[in-house]
């Protein structure tokens, strides 16, 4: 081995490992502020669903299928519908994660018409994010980060994260509890919260 290969490989496990040690003492960086949370998140929207499903089946009639009327839900007529609010939430997350991490985002097609479409939606999100180690994000606060409707401009990753990325991703999730809410399911904050890791 080359010592500059050498060098290169020493380098890489000291990164490792200093993440590690970061990761054991909660301190913060750009992973554990977005991948962690967003998968808790995801999981938490998946856990809606499955509540949503059902309240759906309840009301079913030989009429009505109270599901499609769910899904195409709003809290006012400009807003987006339950399902395109879970895609962009489900957007959002790998596009986050791949941004960071600079590499290429998936592409899923918004073709969900039913809550059991959206939750496999869901799981394919979380499995991607999950993909996602820490030496791959940790210290990318300066790289360029541009979306495809900034006209060429961009944010730093730091300010990417801060000032778009985890307000507009939870707005989604909070309006998709918003919507399920409004439409008459026995829900609130602990759901839309999860598990705290109390000591």
């Amino acid at each position: 081995m080359r010592t500059a290969d050498f060098y290169d490989v020493v380098q890489s496990k000291s990164l490792f490992i200093q993440i590690l040690v970061a990761m054991a003492k909660q301190e913060t960086n750009l992973y554990t502020v977005t991948i962690p949370p967003m998968i808790k998140a995801l999981e938490s929207l998946k856990s809606l669903l499955e509540k949503a499903e059902k309240h759906a089946a309840g009301k079913k009639t030989p009429r009505l299928d109270f599901e499609d009327a769910l899904l195409q839900s709003r809290l006012v007529f400009d807003q987006f519908p339950l399902v395109r609010q879970i895609q962009i939430a489900s957007d959002n997350a790998k596009s986050a994660a791949a941004r960071l991490a600079e590499i290429e985002i998936p592409k899923y097609e918004d073709t969900e018409k039913t809550i059991a479409e959206l939750k496999a939606r869901l799981d394919k999100t979380i499995e991607f994010v999950k993909s996602i180690r820490p030496e791959q994000i940790v210290g990318k606060e300066g790289i360029k980060v541009s979306l495809p409707y900034w006209d060429g401009k961009h944010l730093t990753g730091f300010e990417y994260v801060t000032e778009q990325l985890i307000p507009n991703f939870y707005f989604h999730v909070t309006t998709a509890y918003s919507i399920l809410r409004k439409n008459g399911l026995h829900i609130g904050k602990s759901d839309y919260l999860g598990n705290l890791p109390l000591k």
